[in-house]
């Protein structure tokens, strides 16, 4: 009985010392395997930062490359709505026509003062071929009449008498004259500004000789307007020399 009391007292005291010491040996040892297993996981989840080089060690690892030539620098971009010279500088207005025109007459002043007068424009001009003469005055090509402006010609069957009274056969002369002239040239005559019609007035030319001219130099025909200068002088000049109308009698 008391062996058995005593081996109870043993097992109680035994107990009663690992309740005592349970909390320092066992969390002691589990706290040191929950650490040690944390570390593990974090070692696993993070990776280790790399060590940083040296300076001498990070200069030796670059390649060394050739000096690059200095850019120029890039010229400076335009600002946004910006306004060149030429787009603010205002156009010159245009002067009106007839500004220009009196512009034009003053620069040919001579030196008297006097204004010279603007060229008139040049009429349009048209060629005839095959021309036949109708009279000393007249001519025909195709369908188109053609009369010699400024002068005034005998019909082809007028006659005139010379200083004896004897008449004679002028327009045909004149006629006959003009053909010569002509022979199978091309005549060159100013349109009217109405343009070509079937009959029509006209001064016209043969080899850059003007036909009513040679007419009146030649006495087959007398100006119209005494006070055109070419055609009063050619007048003058056919009469002072007794040809053509003005003829001797033979």
């Amino acid at each position: 009985m008391e062996l058995a009391s005593r081996i109870v007292s043993i097992l109680l005291g035994a107990a009663v010392m690992v309740f005592v010491l349970w909390p320092v040996t066992i969390p002691l040892g589990f706290s040191e395997v929950w650490w040690a297993s944390r570390q593990a996981q974090s070692r696993q989840e993070t990776p280790p930062a790399p060590r940083p080089q040296p300076e001498w060690a990070r200069q030796a690892s670059l390649p060394t490359l050739p000096p690059a030539a200095e850019a120029p620098a890039p010229a400076p971009a335009p600002a946004p709505h910006a306004v060149t010279p030429s787009e603010t500088a205002p156009k010159p207005a245009k002067a009106p026509r007839e500004k220009e025109e009196q512009l034009a007459a003053l620069k040919e002043k001579d030196a008297t003062g006097a204004v010279a007068p603007t060229a008139a424009p040049k009429a349009a001009t048209k060629r005839y071929y095959r021309v036949t003469v109708r009279d000393g005055g007249e001519l025909q090509s195709g369908g188109v009449v053609i009369r010699l402006a400024g002068i005034a010609v005998r019909d082809e069957d007028a006659t005139c008498k010379d200083e004896k009274g004897k008449s004679w056969r002028c327009g045909a002369a004149a006629k006959i004259a003009l053909t010569r002239l002509i022979r199978a040239r091309a005549v060159t005559c100013e349109l009217p500004k109405a343009g070509e019609h079937n009959i029509f007035i006209a001064r016209c030319s043969v080899g850059g000789a003007d036909l009513s001219a040679w007419l009146v130099r030649q006495g087959w025909a007398t100006p119209k307007d005494p006070k055109e200068p070419a055609l009063a002088a050619a007048a003058e000049a056919a009469e002072a020399e007794r040809v053509g109308l003005w003829r001797r009698a033979e």
